[in-house]
């Protein structure tokens, strides 16, 4: 069983029994921090007439001390989200559609989050669905997953890849014996030097493995993000074009638990790369309320991340590593769960913020929300 989470400060150790991996990033770390959430959680719908919301990461469109634009998936669609503040928002637009026929990867729901801007242009990832009429637990409809690209010079038309940008080795038609499948909920980043740009995305595949996170990412030219092929990471932390079934870089414990969700930024201050997630852990069918949950890990390289679900590995993080314990999918439709974190920074430090997520008591209207928990980092 997971460690309940811990208000104090995880000082800079090296574990015997670490990974060679994690003693090396541990090994490349040298600062003390304390990650700390503040009060409360905010339901940040309240003057929204919205629900079933947010269903994929949160996007930083905009950000002023007197405007707030987000980006992010309820029902089938993608919207902006508009507000004087994270805690004053107000107006809501539809920004893209799926159209709800034929066999486009996102025929029947396209949700874009996480936003990148390069040469006064946005892009983004979309999770494209196509549904076959497979049900996932708590009635949800089952899909096959894929990570396509959009873009806008305006950031209100966005262009849609008609195709997947992230190519996948198993394609809708191939059964996995489940509802789900493809590749989905992705995260976008630049690198800390600007000259890759990172992907990390859920494998639905379910091929002889878990529901799990991998990465990838694209090459970025001249400050100009080349989508025209994509590497994937394989099991000796090398990148290939090669279509392959990627390494795992978060996992949870095979036959009971998948690590899912991600949303990573990388912070100035900390020098790391900061990675949200869900872990939804499960037995007997249903939720392990126990371990599942929000958690947050972190990474010297954006490849190598401390396993944050091992109650043995201290290193450097802050604490604490569970931020939320709740169920990270619906089980039925009057279950309650908590997923698809994204972290805010507010200010120029990066050292303050807020944890963004969705809740829902159940599925019942307006189902989940869009909640907040404002945080700090603080730097020993």
């Amino acid at each position: 069983m997971l460690r309940k989470p811990l208000l104090f400060v995880f000082l800079l150790f090296i574990i015997l029994g670490c990974s060679e991996e994690e003693e090396e990033v541990v090994n490349n770390q040298n600062k003390e921090f304390d990650f700390i959430l503040e009060g409360s959680p905010i339901n940040l719908s309240s003057k929204l007439n919205m629900s079933y919301f947010n269903d994929i990461t949160i996007g930083l469109k905009e950000f002023r001390s007197d405007f707030v634009s987000l980006v992010t998936a309820s029902g089938e669609s993608t919207f902006e989200i508009s507000g004087s503040s994270i805690e004053n928002l107000t107006e809501s637009q539809v920004l893209i559609s799926p159209p709800n026929t034929g066999e486009l990867p996102y025929a029947n729901y396209i949700g874009v989050g996480q936003l990148i801007k390069s040469n006064n242009k946005f892009y983004g990832l979309y999770h494209g669905e196509y549904h076959e009429g497979t049900i996932l637990p708590g009635g949800v409809s089952g899909f096959y997953a894929s990570v396509g690209l959009v873009s806008s010079d305006d950031g209100k038309v966005f262009e849609i890849s008609q195709n997947a940008i992230v190519p996948n080795y198993m394609s809708k038609d191939d059964d996995n014996g489940f509802a789900d499948g493809g590749y989905g909920e992705p995260s976008m980043l630049f690198s800390k030097d600007s000259t890759q740009l990172f992907v990390y995305y859920v494998d639905h595949n379910r091929d002889n493995r878990g529901v799990n996170i991998c990465m990838g990412k694209f090459d970025v030219t001249n400050g100009e993000p080349q989508f025209d092929k994509f590497y994937f990471l394989n099991d000796q932390n090398e990148f290939t074009s090669s279509i392959i079934k990627a390494k795992e870089v978060v996992s949870g414990d095979y036959g009971y638990s998948d690590a899912i969700f991600p949303h990573v930024t990388y912070n100035k201050s900390l020098e790391l790369y900061v990675m949200v997630l869900n872990l939804n852990a499960f037995s007997n069918n249903g939720c392990n309320s126990n371990d599942s949950g929000i958690y947050i890990t972190y990474s010297k390289d954006g490849i190598n991340w401390i396993d944050p679900f091992n109650e043995n590995v201290i290193s450097y993080i802050g604490s604490p590593k569970k931020l939320i314990s709740e169920c990270s999918i619906p089980y039925s439709q009057t279950s309650s769960f908590a997923w698809h974190p994204s972290l805010v920074y507010t200010n120029e430090s990066q050292t303050e913020g807020y944890l963004l997520y969705s809740y829902g008591e159940s599925l019942s209207y307006p189902g989940h929300q869009l909640y907040g928990n404002k945080f700090k980092i603080d730097l020993k």
